[in-house]
């Protein structure tokens, strides 16, 4: 167990039952750093990769779980803010970078020029 692992837990040094929030000293995911994206660059806020990155598509796989459609109406909006931020960047290689990632999208798979890797024969 790491010390960051007891912090807030019922018994640990930091953990109070008499504290204004009871025995949890800290939210579950306190080091949780929401990616959202910055504009008008539309990189990532925590990590400066191009958004959505990996975390942002997970939080919003997350978000979205039951609601697909919701999810692409989501970045849908986004897309369409990107596109009026950057109107020299090409709108392929936006819309890939924004839908093109979501399970059961035709681009799903495909890098950021739009075309798909090579299959391996076997």
């Amino acid at each position: 167990m790491t010390p960051l692992d007891d912090v807030g837990r019922p018994g640990s040094r930091s953990a109070s039952a008499d504290s204004p929030t009871g025995p949890w000293t800290r939210p579950l995911f306190a080091r949780f750093r929401a990616h959202t994206p910055m504009r008008p660059l539309f990189r990532c806020r925590a990590c400066g990769a191009r958004w959505p990155c990996q975390p942002a598509r997970l939080a919003l796989l997350l978000i979205y779980r039951g609601d697909r459609q919701g999810l692409r109406l989501h970045l849908a909006g986004k897309l369409l803010n990107a596109l009026a931020d950057q109107p020299r960047t090409d709108a392929v290689t936006l819309a890939v970078r924004f839908l093109g990632w979501l399970p059961g999208s035709p681009g799903a798979g495909a890098d950021a020029t739009g075309r798909q890797p090579p299959r391996s024969a076997g």
